[in-house]
């Protein structure tokens, strides 16, 4: 801080030394010079003076600062983190803070705060304060940030390389390891082209089209003889200045990874080259990075790294690095008919056939992915709708002119995309995650293939849905309070024997308590709580509470758990599942837990993860909600199940509706195939009940029977 600025600046003190006239120029200069935002206080909290980077944080000008209190720039929630700093200041001793600070123009200020006494008299105490605000999101982080990237990287790579578009290496990073170092690798191999670096036959063998596909936004891999090292080490034939502690003996590769380089504002500006010796880096490991993070068959992205781009993506639109993204959804149509007519290694020869189309469209402008089966994505670096529409365009002509020949067969399949384009006002109203954005382009997606297929859907923002959103939102706190505050609840639904009328199993139904007491429904809540990654928590509560009272109630009929999508999925979940149920292995036996079909059918590998794991512990498994919208029943040969539960939508309309009673013997002649019971939901009358029976069905559950009411097992 600069000698002047310590001096203390308040209206009286100032006007009394320096006349009323002198005062404000005298503090508007010294400010102005000063290198951050600054303000002067008065020890009420009040603005006296401020310099223009001060007045830019809460997007005003100097002049229309002065006389403001501090409460009325800062929200609430900064208030309450600065006052404390204000106090110890105006005690008489300098101090900081740091974090989040909330603007009352709903901008959020990453910050340093220091605030220091003012006085004219020493010894005095203060009668003012001095605050700098230093804006970390352009400081101290991002060195951080620095220094933490480099750290990583020595601890876990050998070098790195960044290489220009021409192939010769503009910058890299040292050796992280002793038996790679050889002094002066990197100002040796500076400006030299990669041809040179490890041979023009090693470069055009192993390098050269990897090299080429990481420009276009692809990571590679690549693997580079031990031979080739020779020009890292010696500057020139005959050369041994640089003594490398590689031992030349070593039988490892070496190994590279090639991945694009991005600059700020997402267009690839380089590629990295990170080269790893083989044995420090062992082959399991490596691919354990590959598939967490691409899709095996076609080598894009997979669903999860996309959503940590996409994620990316609007943190920068949110803080206003970037002005917004386009996100396109891509659904094949016809594609199951090339996997019937076929097979699937038809099917999958196509699928690498448009994933190179994709990366060829849309090349350093965008991240393209493979969300799963016949489903694709594409997120842009710009909220431009005309050129988000023209890509969507460009695509479905693509894939509509491919053509595979397959065993004497010609296939051409047609696609369907949704567009969401998103400016960065809209991301910040609506406070969008990846899992809205891929909802609003999926939505727009099937919309378009609903109608025909073959089209281009734009997603519209319509009136209801800033409402439909304040609502989603709403109920995502109402779970979050409820999992703070214990106010989730469990409720029984019977299955019985139609026959004899015995209970033979307890389903487990969720509740939420709401206002004064009432308890909720939980459907809207549980979709809201899902696409925000809450069901994982929920379902680890309902875990939880079900275990414990089953061990205090050990005579009462098996119960059964429904598990949500988001946990099916989450292997951390079922890491808790797993660890759980092995500490009681003896409650195992009387849980069942069921799965939606749907869920089950669109993520078909975790399900068979997941019943794989429930059934080694001796639990059952349910299929819930059959027959109720999915078409295809393959994925029941590949699950060990105990239970189809038909969907109510069949079981309400059997006595009256014939179509629906041929689809009910239909299910029943599956089940029997496959050696699997039924249990029909939502029985609500005397008819239905003797229409099921007839059919052979025995154990039903619903309001003919019981409603559900709070369980409390023991």
């Amino acid at each position: 801080m600069t000698e002047e600025a310590s001096i203390y600046f308040s209206s009286d003190n100032a006007r009394q030394n320096l006349g009323a006239e002198g005062a404000p120029n005298f503090v508007e200069e010294i400010l102005h010079n000063l290198p951050f935002p600054y303000a002067v206080l008065s020890a009420a909290g009040a603005v006296i003076a401020a310099n223009a980077g001060f007045a830019v944080l809460f997007d005003r000008l100097p002049a229309s600062i002065a006389g403001l209190e501090l409460s009325a720039l800062f929200a609430k929630t900064a208030m309450r983190r600065l006052r404390p700093v204000i106090d110890t200041a105006l005690a008489g001793a300098p101090t900081t803070t740091e974090g989040m600070f909330i603007a009352r123009t709903g901008r959020t200020i990453y910050a340093h705060v220091q605030c220091r006494p003012l006085s004219g008299v020493p010894g005095a105490a203060p009668r003012g304060l001095l605050m700098e605000i230093r804006d970390l999101a352009e400081d101290g982080p991002i060195r951080t940030r620095l220094r933490m990237a480099e750290q990583a990287f020595l601890a876990l790579a050998d070098q790195a390389w960044l290489i220009g578009a021409d192939g010769c290496v503009r910058d890299g990073l040292p050796s992280g390891s002793e038996r790679f170092e050889a002094r002066g690798v990197i100002e040796r191999v500076q400006g030299r082209h990669l041809s040179e670096i490890f041979g023009a036959t090693a470069f055009a063998c192993q390098l050269e089209q990897p090299l080429a596909r990481a420009f276009k936004g692809r990571s590679e891999r690549v693997s580079l003889p031990r031979h080739a090292l020779r020009a890292l080490m010696w500057d020139a034939p005959g050369d041994r200045s640089l003594t490398p502690t590689l031992p030349v003996s070593s039988e490892h590769d070496l190994q590279g990874v090639l991945r694009p380089f991005r600059g700020e504002l997402g267009t690839i500006d380089g590629v990295l080259l990170v080269l790893r010796q083989e044995d420090e880096l062992p082959a399991r490991a490596r691919e354990l990075e590959r598939l967490a993070m691409e899709d095996p068959l076609t080598g894009l992205s997979n669903r999860r790294a996309f959503q940590k781009v996409l994620e990316d993506e609007l943190t920068k639109a949110r803080t206003g690095i970037s002005g917004g993204i386009s996100l396109l959804a891509l659904d094949l149509d016809d594609f199951k008919a090339v996997n019937d007519r076929g097979g699937h290694a038809a099917g999958d020869a196509l699928l690498c056939q448009i994933s190179d189309q994709l990366r060829d469209l849309v090349g350093d402008n965008g991240t393209v992915a493979r969300l799963g089966g016949d489903e694709f994505a594409v997120v842009r670096y710009s909220a431009d709708e005309d050129e988000a529409g023209r890509l969507a365009r460009q695509i479905m002509a693509a894939v509509e002119t491919l053509h595979l020949d397959w065993n004497g067969a010609s296939f051409r399949i047609g696609c369907s995309v949704g567009i969401a384009v998103l400016d960065r006002q809209f991301i910040r109203t609506m406070n969008a995650t990846a899992a809205d954005v891929l909802h609003w382009a999926d939505d727009a997606c099937l919309t378009g293939k609903a109608t025909g297929g073959g089209q281009v859907r734009h997603f519209k923002v319509g009136e209801n849905l800033l409402a439909s959103r304040r609502e989603d939102l709403g109920n995502v706190a109402r779970v979050e309070r409820a999992l703070a505050e214990d106010e989730l609840h469990l409720f029984a639904l019977p299955v019985f024997d139609m026959v004899s009328g015995a209970p033979v199993m307890t389903e487990l139904l969720l509740r939420v308590k709401g206002e004064e007491n009432r308890l909720l429904r939980p459907g809207a809540m549980i979709a809201s709580a899902e696409r925000h990654g809450l069901m994982t928590s929920v379902d680890r509560w309902v875990l939880d509470t079900v275990l414990n009272r089953l061990a205090a109630d050990p005579t009462g009929v098996p119960v059964s758990l429904n598990l949500s999508a988001q946990s099916l999925a989450n292997s951390e979940f079922q890491a808790y599942l797993d660890s759980r149920l092995a500490e009681r292995p003896h409650l195992a036996g009387r849980m069942c837990f069921e799965l939606s079909e749907v869920s089950v059918a669109r993520n078909l590998p975790a399900a068979a993860r997941m019943v794989a794991l429930l059934k080694r512990h001796g639990c059952k498994v349910a299929l819930d909600d059959f027959g109720g919208g999915w078409p295809t029943t393959a994925h029941l040969r590949r699950l060990e199940l105990d239970w189809l539960k038909i969907d109510g939508t069949i079981t309400r309309s059997i006595v009256s509706d014939p179509v629906q009673h041929a689809v009910l013997r239909g299910i029943i002649c599956v089940a029997q195939e496959l050696g699997i019971d039924l249990i029909a939901e939502f029985v609500e009358d005397r008819d239905t009940v003797k229409a099921l029976t007839e059919l052979g069905i025995s154990l039903g559950q619903g309001y003919h029977f019981a409603e559900p009411a709070p369980w409390a097992a023991g």
